[in-house]
Protein backbone atom coordinates (compact mmCIF):
# COMPACT_ATOMS: atom_id res chain seq x y z
CA UNK A 1 0.00 0.00 0.00
CA UNK A 2 1.19 3.61 -1.08
CA UNK A 3 1.78 6.00 2.12
CA UNK A 4 0.23 9.55 1.48
CA UNK A 5 2.62 11.23 0.41
CA UNK A 6 4.32 8.85 -2.08
CA UNK A 7 2.12 9.74 -4.65
CA UNK A 8 3.14 13.66 -4.62
CA UNK A 9 7.07 13.25 -4.50
CA UNK A 10 8.21 11.94 -7.63
CA UNK A 11 10.87 9.41 -7.06
CA UNK A 12 14.55 11.42 -6.27
CA UNK A 13 17.61 9.61 -8.88
CA UNK A 14 20.03 11.05 -6.45
CA UNK A 15 21.57 9.66 -3.52
CA UNK A 16 22.67 11.75 -0.74
CA UNK A 17 25.17 10.64 1.75
CA UNK A 18 26.20 12.71 4.75
CA UNK A 19 29.54 12.55 6.51
CA UNK A 20 31.56 13.83 9.70
CA UNK A 21 35.36 14.11 8.93
CA UNK A 22 38.41 16.21 10.27
CA UNK A 23 39.58 18.47 7.69
CA UNK A 24 42.12 16.08 5.67
CA UNK A 25 40.21 12.79 6.09
CA UNK A 26 37.34 15.42 4.77
CA UNK A 27 39.65 15.76 1.88
CA UNK A 28 40.42 12.16 1.06
CA UNK A 29 36.74 11.12 1.56
CA UNK A 30 35.77 13.52 -1.28
CA UNK A 31 38.80 12.56 -3.55
CA UNK A 32 37.78 8.91 -3.26
CA UNK A 33 34.20 9.43 -4.15
CA UNK A 34 34.81 11.33 -7.19
CA UNK A 35 36.66 8.35 -8.49
CA UNK A 36 33.88 5.84 -7.20
CA UNK A 37 31.04 8.03 -8.58
CA UNK A 38 33.20 10.43 -11.62
CA UNK A 39 31.04 13.30 -11.94
CA UNK A 40 30.48 13.29 -16.11
CA UNK A 41 29.06 9.27 -15.24
CA UNK A 42 26.88 10.17 -11.97
CA UNK A 43 26.93 14.03 -11.76
CA UNK A 44 28.56 13.94 -8.60
CA UNK A 45 28.60 16.87 -6.10
CA UNK A 46 29.36 18.32 -2.70
CA UNK A 47 25.77 19.75 -1.88
CA UNK A 48 26.67 21.17 0.77
CA UNK A 49 29.45 21.26 3.70
CA UNK A 50 29.90 23.45 7.16
CA UNK A 51 32.78 23.48 9.33
CA UNK A 52 31.70 22.24 13.01
CA UNK A 53 33.26 23.36 16.72
CA UNK A 54 34.77 20.34 16.73
CA UNK A 55 37.02 21.72 13.86
CA UNK A 56 34.95 18.42 12.15
CA UNK A 57 33.52 19.33 9.05
CA UNK A 58 29.97 17.72 8.09
CA UNK A 59 28.99 17.47 4.41
CA UNK A 60 26.71 15.64 1.37
CA UNK A 61 27.78 13.92 -1.17
CA UNK A 62 24.83 14.17 -4.13
CA UNK A 63 25.21 11.82 -6.89
CA UNK A 64 22.83 10.26 -9.24
CA UNK A 65 21.47 6.24 -8.23
CA UNK A 66 22.12 4.26 -11.86
CA UNK A 67 25.22 6.24 -14.27
CA UNK A 68 23.99 8.02 -17.55
CA UNK A 69 24.31 5.50 -20.03
CA UNK A 70 25.95 7.74 -22.63
CA UNK A 71 28.88 8.85 -19.87
CA UNK A 72 27.72 12.28 -19.82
Amino acid sequence: MRSALQWRMPDDPFVREKFTKERSAARRAIREYFKRFPNKRYQTEVESWRHLQSQDFEFTMKRLREPLADGG
